[in-house]
């Protein structure tokens, strides 16, 4: 009763308390409803931007604007709206309940971007030099196993990779062109340091810089080829973890198309032979034979496809895990990374594995210094047989080989084959004996920056290279066993295997350099100037032996043989001393101007000529900025102009040193004595090989800036090239010495364009570059420099073919009678040559010189498109090549060379006397022959190809998902690479051809990849 009157007491209390919960709970329900917004958004200068992207934050909710920029759409109260807009820095705008003025900021296609220069960087805006960066965010989640490969289609960079072995599956970097007879590659620094690209994790990197013209001469001493800068990752943001995942399985994209038809192979075999005028190799009984026993013995009787028998799918799969974050003052990421790769081979030889882990750490220690470290390091190994030539033995192989018998020994054949005394069974070769390279590989650095008075930054960096890497080797004995008489032949001889065989290599690599930067602004003149010096000390160790007398393959330690072979070893020192400086000045971003030098000292060359100095001068004008140009259309215009002087020192090390050898004996009357003797002869005058280089450019933004594009042009003249000159043998029949003789000219233009724009939701990119070069030899002292089926001389490109002209295929013997004399076994069939002296004799003083590179092509080029709608993104990417040749010979390429196999063209499409048409001369072996053979322009190739490098689709769960959860983005993936090659060449990969001359490389892969990407 008491409580019932307190309740009645209290009943107009909770009354009016439940009331005011009721309008509270109106209010805020009234709170969370959305609310009209309105707003303008304009430019800097009041203009009023149309079609600017309106977004609520965390929503796909959203509006444009209109053409006088007015903007309405509902949003919650506090809302967060974001705006976009092509050509502007996006903003972030929280609502407040009353209309919105929103001024977006000029983003002149990300002038404002830092790019990373020579020993600093600079705004886009302010560059004078040819420079182009690549993002690897934009290969995110593509199968790259090595970082030189990410380079295909960069302007003026023609990046070959020639196979896809794993463990050495690099690209080959030429940047415009090939300047030289010796090295062409060129200098590569990561964050400063001089190291190689492909010992980094390709997860761990920010940019990869390539400066291409005089940006590149502060450089100097090695900067004739060009330089590319890689700049890890650093944290940045508060602090978050991601973990990206990807798995592909891989195959080969072309493979020579080998007959696996026993029968015709072995009548295709005797009619070359039966046309060459020879007795036939497989008698009629014999092939009979094979032909019944086919039906019921497969081990005697093969019909062997063994590029079938020898490939498989291989596997990729990689694991990248990092912590990073940065606050006011301090910035740190750590990272792992893990790479497994199984190729396409059979038998454990051709299996990679890598593990990396990157640090990248700086702290403010005072006011004054920030210091830092950075840690990249790989620890990977990789397998590959004992005998490496796999590729060779598997287009050495015949249908008639067998694989294994009924009881698993490895097979031969029976039948008795020219050019097959031993024969070669990819399955034994590719299980028995192996072997494995392990290296670790640790670049570390300590860096500091202190301010000093009157604004000027001290700065040090100390490098230290580790690279440790041995090359364990094991061969077994090897048999094989006849399929019908079951009798032994020794692969490989008893007295040498087994044999077991480690190389060491280690090298210590240390670097330097300190810096003096400084800057000021004097109203409208910004000056800028550093200058420092570095040193870099590179050591080389590299010791080998081997060991035979092995029981059998159980133990394979050098310590279980019983009879030592050989032992080598060699110690190098190579040293480096640098001065160099820059100074750059703008007045109003208008005019600008930047001058380097580089003085260099290199242990490589003479001692009278090995200090140079290399200086470059660039200027800039932004044409836009001036008060006279006034255009509604154009809205960035730049002239760009630069000279430069670069030198290369890549010759071997002591080079200036004649070469003494031991092991030259002597007779003493009639006692033959050990001795030495001067074997080559040496310049001790070497100097400095010298690159010239100008380049003057354009870069201009149109039509809101949504189109963009970059004109080059450049020449690169190099002098006092650095090769070996040959001496006439009656001078002690020495090896001529390193010097400086020849001068070589590249000439060419590049262009890129891109273009950006939104459509609602819709996201667009779309770029392209393409690249022209032109090479030629200006000066060689008058000599020839001849290599196999290639001519390097004056008024030519660097090795162009030189081989005899084909004019057709003779059809009758009374047009051999009228024409040139070509040999002895010249008959109606066979390739007619060009008698080009008029001599009446087809000789080697007939070749032509093709004016083309057998290695560069003349033109290279790059497309590709990216988009993006509410979270699905598709990109792909283009590259390709024009203006090169190829010329493979040997197995496959020829048929039936020193008892290979042949392709099914030679069965389709060879002349005849039915057939005078064909595209194929008669068929002959190619070693019996050889007048069809011979290295001439009837087999020389149009290697242009055109490739579908990478496309790749990927969805990104909404952020208003993945907030519940507390997760930043979680990306999915999937893509394809190498899908997909147009090109007149079909017989093997365009791309690994390349300057190649068979057929024998691990032949490029079609990857089809997916994974995921998750930051929390």
């Amino acid at each position: 009763m008491k409580l019932l009157a307190r309740f009645r007491r209290l009943k107009p209390a909770v009354f009016l308390l439940l009331c005011i919960g009721i309008i509270g709970s109106n209010s805020l329900t009234l709170q969370a409803q959305d609310q009209p917004v309105t707003g303008k958004v304009i430019a800097a200068n009041g203009t009023p931007l149309i079609g600017v992207n309106v977004q609520i934050a965390g929503t796909t909710r959203g509006a444009a604007t209109d053409a006088a920029g007015a903007f309405k759409l509902n949003a919650p109260a506090n809302a967060v709206l974001k705006f976009s807009f092509i050509g502007y820095l996006p903003k972030e705008v929280k609502v407040t309940g009353k209309p919105l003025q929103v001024v977006l900021e000029e983003d002149v296609q990300k002038l404002n971007d830092v790019v990373v220069v020579g020993y600093g960087t600079q705004k886009k805006a302010s560059l004078t030099g040819a420079i182009t960066t690549v993002k690897m965010s934009d290969k995110a989640g593509q199968p790259i196993t090595n970082v030189s490969n990410a380079l295909h289609g960069v302007p003026g960079v023609f990046a070959n990779q020639s196979n896809s072995q794993p463990g050495v599956d690099r690209s080959t970097i030429r940047i415009r062109g090939v300047g030289t007879l010796s090295g062409n590659d060129p200098l590569v620094l990561v964050d400063g340091i001089e190291y190689s690209m492909d010992e980094l994790n390709p997860n761990d990197i920010e940019t990869i810089t390539v400066l291409k013209d005089a940006a590149a001469s502060i450089y100097g001493s090695r900067a004739a080829n060009g330089v590319i800068i890689v700049t890890t990752k650093k944290g940045k943001g508060a602090s978050h973890v991601n973990y990206s995942y990807f798995y592909g399985q891989q195959k080969a994209t072309y493979l020579p198309d080998a007959i696996n038809d026993p029968i015709v192979y072995m009548k295709l075999k005797n009619q070359a032979l039966k046309n060459e005028g020879k007795a036939q190799e497989y008698s009629d009984a014999d092939i009979a034979e094979y032909e019944a026993g086919m039906k019921t013995d497969p081990f005697t009787y093969p019909a062997n496809d063994w590029y079938k028998i020898a490939l498989k799918n291989g596997v990729i799969q990689k694991h990248d895990l990092s912590v990073a974050g940065s606050g006011e003052k301090y910035q740190y990421r750590l990272s792992l990374g893990y790479l497994d790769r199984n190729g396409i081979l059979f038998g454990p030889g051709n299996h990679e594995k890598k593990y990396s882990v990157g640090l990248n750490a700086t702290m403010d220690v005072s006011k004054r210094l920030r210091a830092g470290i950075t840690l990249d390091g790989y620890y990977r190994n990789y397998t590959t047989p004992f005998y490496t030539d796999s590729w060779s033995y598997l287009a050495r192989t015949l249908p008639i080989l067998t694989d294994t018998l009924a009881d698993g020994r490895y097979g031969n054949s029976w039948m008795r084959t020219t050019g097959r005394n031993n024969w070669e069974n990819p399955r034994m070769l590719a299980f028995n004996g192996l072997q494995t390279k392990i290296v670790q590989r640790f670049l570390t650095t300590v860096f500091a920056e202190y301010k000093l008075p009157f604004d000027i930054n001290y700065n040090i960096k100390f490098g230290v290279d580790k690279y440790d890497g041995l090359l364990n080797g094991f061969t077994p004995r090897m048999q094989t066993f006849d399929p019908k008489t079951f009798k032994a032949t020794n692969w490989n001889s008893p007295a040498t295997a087994p044999r077991s065989a480690k190389t060491d290599y280690n090298n210590m690599n240390i670097h330097f350099y300190n810096t003096l930067d400084w800057k000021k602004s004097f109203a409208k003149h910004n000056v800028s100037a550093m200058v420092g010096a570095s040193y870099d000390n590179m050591d080389a160790d590299t010791w080998a032996t081997s060991m035979y007398g092995y029981l059998d393959g159980t133990l394979d330690a050098l310590s279980a043989g019983t009879t030592w072979n050989a032992t080598s070893g060699n110690i190098t020192r190579d040293v480096l001393e640098s001065y160099f400086g820059r100074a750059n000045y703008d007045y109003d971003g208008k005019y600008l101007l930047e001058a380097t030098f580089r003085y260099d000292g290199s242990g490589r060359l003479g001692k009278q000529s090995r200090w140079a100095f290399f200086p470059s001068v660039s200027a800039g004008w932004r044409i836009d900025k001036e008060a006279f140009f006034q255009s509604g259309f154009i809205n960035f215009l730049k002239l760009r102009a630069s000279a430069g002087k670069m030198g290369n020192q890549a010759v071997d090390l002591y080079s200036t040193q004649a070469s003494v050898l031991l092991g030259e004996d002597y007779s003493f009357g009639g006692i033959l004595n050990s001795g030495a003797a001067k074997k080559a002869d040496a310049d001790s005058s070497l100097r400095w090989e010298i690159t010239n280089t100008y380049n003057v450019g354009v870069d201009i933004n149109i039509w809101k800036n949504r189109l963009g594009f970059t004109v080059d042009a450049y020449q690169k003249l190099t002098n006092g090239i650095l090769r070996s000159v040959a001496l006439p043998s009656q001078v002690g029949d020495l090896t001529g010495p390193k010097q400086n003789v020849g001068s070589v000219k590249n000439i060419g233009l590049e262009t890129t364009v891109q273009y950006t724009d939104h459509f609602g939701n819709l996201d667009v990119n779309v770029y392209g570059s393409l690249s022209l070069n032109k090479n030629e030899v200006t000066d060689l002292h008058g000599e020839i420099i001849y290599g196999t089926g290639t001519i390097t001389r004056e008024g030519r490109p660097i090795d162009a073919y030189y081989l005899l002209q084909a004019e057709g295929i003779f059809q009758s013997q009374d047009e051999i009678d009228h024409s040139a004399k070509q040999s002895a076994n010249t008959k109606p069939g066979y390739i007619k040559y060009r008698d080009v002296n008029n001599d009446g004799i087809i000789n080697g003083d007939d070749r032509v010189i093709v004016n083309s590179s057998s290695s560069v092509p003349k033109t290279t080029y790059g497309f590709g498109f990216n988009l993006g709608y509410k979270g699905i993104t598709l990109t792909a990417a283009f590259q390709g090549i024009s203006g090169v040749k190829a010329l493979p010979v040997a197995n496959l390429a020829f048929p039936f060379n020193n008892g290979a196999n042949a392709t099914w063209e030679w069965t389709r499409d060879t002349w005849t006397p039915d057939n005078p048409n064909a595209h194929l001369p008669i068929v002959t072996t190619s070693t019996g022959g050889i007048d069809n053979f011979q290295r001439s322009t009837f087999w020389l190739r149009d290697n242009s190809y055109l490739r579908l490098k990478n496309i790749q689709l990927g969805y990104s769960l909404p952020q208003s998902l993945l907030s519940k959860v507390k997760i930043q983005k979680v990306n999915f993936f999937i893509n394809a690479e190498n899908l997909l090659t147009f090109s007149r060449y079909k017989d093997f990969d365009p791309e690994s051809v390349l300057d190649q001359t068979d057929l024998y490389t691990y032949p490029m892969l079609r990857t089809f990849n997916g994974g995921i990407n998750i930051t929390f």
